[in-house]
């Protein structure tokens, strides 16, 4: 493989040295914080619109290689087996592949069988591979007909909120990702962020400047500094709960203290 020099440079400000086989130019692929595009697909239950059938959750869309594979068959049993956690968090999920709807609502039955669970969510049919071009899912040097194992997490205005990419023959953590979409959640109506590991009751991050009186009205307990610029709040706060109970009103005129002290 020859070894070309290609116009962007590196953080020293060297030219970087591509491989010539992968200068080639690409279209539009799905980023964080993009709307995803809306489209029309065959599905297991039924035609689906993905913007109206989307409306007002949080959506786990995901491709999977093929119908009647094995590690496909743990995944579709891991989604299915977690239905309250999903149905907890207000997301729906939509699986993509290219097997046929009757190849799937076979299999379907068969994981439904083995794993002693109702398989809730729609799976939908993408027989040329269009819609995971299109959405990045598919990657020549890992398969050249198969999709990866891709997701995306998608909050209720259809803006990417996470992105996975597993190889095919590695199953993707479907406890990761419904601790992602809580810390989404978290981070949504708290403005808090959530460290390395973190998982449900741990300490969360005030990542801004906001004053203790904020953090009262917004979690109903103090915050403290670990380092001057790591700041937690402890995990089992209100504020932190995943359906939070009623916080103390601390009344709207009230003025931080840094407030008080800019109008003096």
């Amino acid at each position: 493989m020859s070894i070309q020099f290609f116009s962007p440079r590196g953080a020293d400000g060297r030219n970087m040295r591509i491989p010539s086989a992968y200068r080639r130019s690409v279209k539009w692929l799905p980023q964080i914080g993009d709307i995803f595009p809306n489209f029309a697909v065959d599905t297991t239950q039924g035609a689906l619109d993905l913007w109206d059938w989307s409306a007002g959750s949080w959506t786990f869309l995901f491709s999977h290689p093929a119908a009647s594979t094995p590690v496909c068959t743990t995944e579709l049993g891991a989604i299915s087996g977690n239905k309250d956690d999903f149905n907890a968090l207000g997301v729906k999920a939509l699986g993509l592949t290219g097997s046929t709807i009757q190849e799937q609502l076979d299999w379907h039955k068969e994981i439904e069988a083995f794993f002693d669970t109702e398989v809730w969510f729609p799976t939908a049919a993408d027989p040329e591979g269009r819609l995971a071009a299109l959405f990045g899912m598919r990657h020549d040097e890992e398969h050249k007909t198969w999709p990866i194992r891709k997701s995306f997490i998608l909050d209720p205005q259809m803006r990417i909120r996470m992105i996975f990419e597993y190889p095919i023959f590695i199953g993707r953590s479907i406890e990761e990702t419904l601790r992602v979409v809580e810390a989404l959640q978290l981070r949504d109506r708290t403005g808090a962020a959530t460290p390395a590991d973190w998982q449900e009751l741990d300490p969360v991050i005030i990542p801004d400047s906001r004053c203790e009186l904020d953090v009262m009205r917004d979690f109903g307990v103090g915050s403290h500094y670990l380092l001057p610029y790591l700041r937690v709040v402890q995990g089992d706060a209100q504020g932190c709960r995943l359906t939070p109970v009623p916080l103390q009103v601390v009344p709207s005129g009230s003025a931080c203290p840094i407030e008080q002290a800019d109008q003096q």
